[in-house]
């Protein structure tokens, strides 16, 4: 009679065991998807391959809908309210957001409220130094002072007596900023003379820039744009003379430098940034308890020797 009734209420455990298990189920199907939109600047760009490759794998493990803005040029910060204010009226959840050039851009962010948001590639630009948002990227101060590196190392005279040319991004942005402080601090004491410094401006032709502002002995390229520009039109690696070190995160990039028309590329890793920067912000909605915190990316310095090594492969992976 015992072993009737433990088998009988073993039974009805088990069964109230499955009950909550689909219960559990069909709560959980009927909880929707958390909504994150991501604001890049020229969204459907080659060079943001690598990242929404990260973007779209981290999404798909959080289960969450990932909300890609079709979107030009950001050039200011009013065009990035404009962005987000649009995906606000469609209820999303939280932002990653790509922060616009120019010192109003912290002060935009800052009206976000309770709103979560992650900032990648770099942070919002302030001239008194980190903005203090949550920020996933690679360390741009190390991307320049890395090129000034290579450089250095692979010129006969240590530098003495050579001249520099220096294309950035948009001027009032941390990349830019911090990328032209590294090259400096790893150039500084060589002898090396900066010949002209440009900072891009909307779709101006770069080559015709760089053949006004004149000859130099290096040019190193801390902008997407500009080194799959300079590439296409370099010779042996080198455009007027110069050899071209610079900061790629295109397929275009690479190929560029597996054709010899880019001497040394620093490549950031765009995957990593995408995938980091969409598991933070989860863990920020899932839990308003949880502090969202930011972290930095590694990059990898490629020459056109090193394109097959199985290291620099796994990491080109991401790209494609």
């Amino acid at each position: 009679m015992k072993k009737s009734k433990i088998t009988f209420l073993i039974a009805e455990l088990f069964l109230v065991v499955i009950a909550g298990f689909f219960i559990h189920q069909i709560f959980r199907e009927n909880v929707p998807q958390k909504r994150v939109a991501v604001i890049l600047s020229n969204s459907g760009d080659k060079r943001w391959d690598g990242l929404i490759n990260g973007l779209k794998q981290s999404a798909n493990v959080n289960d969450v809908h990932l909300i890609i803005c079709n979107t030009d040029d950001i050039e200011s910060a009013q065009d990035e309210k404009e962005l987000i204010d649009e995906q606000l009226e469609n209820d999303v959840d939280a932002f990653i957001i790509c922060p616009a050039p120019g010192e109003d851009t912290s002060d935009m962010l800052g009206q976000l409220g309770d709103v979560p948001f992650v900032l990648i590639t770099q942070d919002a630009y302030s001239e008194d130094g980190a903005s203090g948002f949550v920020t996933i990227k690679p360390d741009n101060y190390k991307i320049g002072y890395t090129l000034g590196e290579q450089i250095r190392a692979n010129d006969a005279d240590g530098l003495r007596g050579k001249s520099i040319g220096i294309i950035t991004g948009y001027s009032q942005t941390e990349g830019s900023v911090s990328g032209k402080a590294g090259l400096m601090d790893a150039i500084e004491g060589t002898g090396c003379e900066v010949s002209w410094v440009y900072s891009r401006c909307g779709n101006q032709n770069i080559c015709d820039i760089v053949d006004i502002l004149g000859k130099v002995d290096y040019m190193v390229v801390m902008d997407t744009y500009a080194i799959d520009e300079i590439g296409e039109n370099a010779d042996n690696g080198m455009y007027n003379g110069a050899q071209i070190y610079g900061m790629g995160t295109s397929v275009k990039s690479v190929a560029l430098l597996d054709a010899g028309k880019i001497k040394c590329l620093v490549i950031p890793d765009g995957y990593g940034v995408g995938y980091a920067s969409v598991t933070e912000v989860v863990k920020g909605l899932n839990s308003r308890l949880y502090t969202m915190k930011s972290r930095e990316e590694g990059i990898k310095i490629i020459y056109s020797d090193d394109l097959f090594s199985d290291d620099v492969e796994r990491f080109l992976y991401s790209y494609e």
